[in-house]
């Protein structure tokens, strides 16, 4: 798989990873548990900080742009349709034998794509 591939798919976890810290319901029951989840959080976007400056710019620009706009910029292709619109990919797309060898991007909504086989 692209190394930058990789790197925005693992900085799109880290980002629900945060977002489901943050939510107060989680935080609640991880109180309940004793543990603390401001640490956690903070040793997350630490992380995040640290692979966001691994990622090429220009994806990392697009990435961010993306996740402002839908929530999510890296989705995976299920069914041979991107899973962030739903749409029918075109068939040289998903039937490429390299695909996931470079980073590709949804022709209709533009989410960073990925083939989870």
């Amino acid at each position: 798989m692209n190394r930058d591939l990789e790197r925005l798919i693992s900085l799109h976890d880290l980002d629900v990873m945060i977002g489901d810290l943050v939510n107060k319901d989680i935080r609640r029951q991880e109180k309940r548990l004793g543990l603390s989840p401001d640490d956690a959080v903070a040793e997350l976007r630490k992380m995040r900080d640290e692979l966001d400056s691994s990622i090429n710019r220009r994806f990392r620009d697009k990435y961010n742009q993306l996740s402002a706009h839908y929530g999510n910029a890296v989705v995976p292709v299920v069914h041979e349709r991107c899973s962030g619109c739903f749409t029918q990919l075109p068939t040289a797309l998903f039937a490429s034998p390299e695909r996931n060898e470079q980073v590709e991007t949804c022709p209709s909504c533009g989410r960073f794509i990925y083939w989870a086989d």
